[in-house]
């Protein structure tokens, strides 16, 4: 492996595992919901991810750049989607508590792996912070002199930095089962789970709002 590209692998590494909207609310899946539906909210985060890569590509990502108020709208967007899901958690946590604190079932009954997959979409492809990131970061990493076309070299790059995605958010996921599995045995564990998912929503809508 090249050192540019290990330089580029480590901080794709690096990057993944900060602390961020995509990685907040793949944590609060996998404590209210277990990891396999956690597995299927990532898989659509990364395929909306990739979405992005195809549209920096093509050119399609100048046109967002160059006109703010779409990007302000596709936040705007993103923030209201994540804070319903947040009110949904919290409110099923407040029912919880006010219940007789019986096990409910915490595996997202209502919703099939599909709309996980296509939640997992919308998050991603709502967060304009990813286009902007592969503008700043993706350019550095192009071999002027290569014989691959820059864009295909970004199209490279970007399912690279995808296909890393789960080296880092993997083991997010399993420890927050195995917590989920331990916080079992607390009575009201359900609502309890149900309550952090909401809060980590919560801080997720408030990190767009300011960021």
């Amino acid at each position: 492996m090249s050192a540019p590209l290990i330089t580029y692998t480590v901080g794709c590494l690096a990057l993944i595992a900060k602390p961020g909207p995509d990685l907040m609310c793949t944590l609060a899946t996998a404590l209210s919901e277990g990891r396999r539906r956690a597995i299927m909210l990532m898989t659509g985060l990364i395929a909306g991810c990739w979405l992005w890569v195809v549209l920096l590509t093509v050119g399609a990502a100048t046109f967002f750049t160059g006109h703010p108020k779409v990007l302000t709208a596709i936040r705007v967007v993103g923030m209201a989607y994540i804070g319903y899901l947040a009110l949904g958690a919290l409110h099923e946590a407040w029912v919880g508590f006010r219940g007789n604190g019986d096990h409910a079932k915490l595996n997202g009954a209502s919703e099939t792996g599909f709309a996980l997959f296509r939640r997992g979409i919308i998050m991603s492809m709502s967060n304009p912070l990813t286009i902007l990131f592969f503008l700043a970061f993706l350019p550095h990493f192009i071999v002027a002199e290569s014989t691959i076309p820059p864009s295909i070299q970004i199209l490279l790059l970007g399912t690279f930095f995808c296909a890393l995605v789960p080296v880092i958010y993997l083991p997010v996921i399993f420890a927050a089962d195995e917590f989920r599995v331990w916080l079992a045995k607390e009575t009201r564990f359900p609502a309890i789970l149900k309550l952090i998912s909401g809060l980590i929503l919560l801080s997720v809508v408030a990190w767009l709002a300011f960021s």
